[in-house]
């Protein structure tokens, strides 16, 4: 993930505002990183995607390179994008529809966009990754969770990775969650508007994109069943292969997985921090009703609910 430093909202010269991106110093070696993300901002303020654009310095660069304490950091300004974050309103079924149909709007846009970097661009958060989380099981102190969690890793490695090479990639967004979706109240009601936070667009297959989606839809939402009107509202506008589909659950299990590892590895090295362990305890909820009791039976319930929504007069 691309962490910044400081993001100043910046309003003195456009009424709506920019965002001032100062990037740590470990992710300011990665420039051709940085370019491709502005690259693919800068494609898709055309293909009627909102999101933050980057705008060129004195200089007609995108970013440059500025020395902070002694360190080099990559230095960039976005447009700020206005809006409520999808985390702040109420979660209704209409929104998770929304949420669904903009994300595949805007992995429709992405299948047209290429860069060099992605080529070779690999994270800890993207789900080819997921193997490396045993690195990490040691964080978790209730046996049962860990023992869950490998279970999980060893699946997701037998039915997914295997078949990696047979899947089509292309550049996916990679976290598309409550805290990155931009909601606008428009006739007494949200609307999905726009979508930021681009520091973990990679090479991946569809599907994977879908499941980390799924996962932070549902942790929203708090139960497993609304996954399926997200679902719905995203294969309004894309298709998902019957094989693909029948790899979602297990996606939505690892990026489930990741993100609770990974946070309790967060922890250890914060203790202080209860308020990550906090967030979390729905996660867990979530993973074991899908791994110990909903595993045969998840893809009936996310397809009833879709279907129960779609039919539904009101929406």
């Amino acid at each position: 993930m691309l962490v910044n430093v400081k993001n100043p909202l910046i309003v003195s010269h456009c009424p709506l505002g920019y965002v001032l991106k100062i990037l740590n110093a470990l992710d300011s070696k990665k420039e051709d990183f940085v370019d491709a993300q502005n690259q693919l901002l800068l494609f898709l303020s055309k293909q009627q995607v909102q999101c933050p654009r980057p705008i060129p310095n004195a200089r007609g660069k995108y970013y440059s390179v500025e020395q902070l304490n002694g360190n080099a950091h990559v230095v960039r300004l976005l447009e700020f994008i206005p809006g409520k974050i999808f985390h702040e309103v109420e979660v209704t079924k209409n929104l998770l529809y929304q949420c669904g149909e903009y994300l595949a709007k805007l992995d429709r846009a992405l299948k047209n966009f290429t860069h060099k970097a992605y080529d070779t661009h690999k994270t800890l958060w993207m789900l080819q990754s997921v193997p490396q989380l045993r690195d990490f099981l040691y964080a978790l102190q209730d046996h049962q969770r860990k023992a869950l969690c490998e279970e999980i890793i060893e699946a997701f490695e037998s039915k997914v990775l295997s078949v990696l090479p047979t899947l089509e990639l292309q550049i996916i967004h990679g976290d598309y969650n409550e805290q990155n979706i931009v909601v606008q109240n428009q006739n007494d009601s949200y609307r999905v508007t726009g979508v930021i936070d681009f520091g973990d667009t990679n090479r991946s297959p569809l599907i994977f994109e879908l499941g980390i989606a799924m996962s932070y839809m549902m942790m929203q939402a708090k139960e497993l069943a609304s996954g399926g009107i997200f679902l719905a509202g995203y294969t309004s506008i894309q298709s998902i292969s019957p094989k693909e589909r029948g790899y979602l659950k297990y996606c939505v299990a690892a990026r489930l997985a990741q993100s609770l590892v990974m946070g309790a590895y967060t922890h250890s090295l914060h203790p202080g921090n209860d308020y990550v362990l906090f967030t979390q305890a729905q996660g867990w909820v979530l993973l074991e009703q899908l791994w110990r009791d909903s595993l045969e039976t998840i893809d009936e319930l996310w397809e009833t609910t879709a279907h129960q929504y779609l039919t539904q007069s009101n929406k």
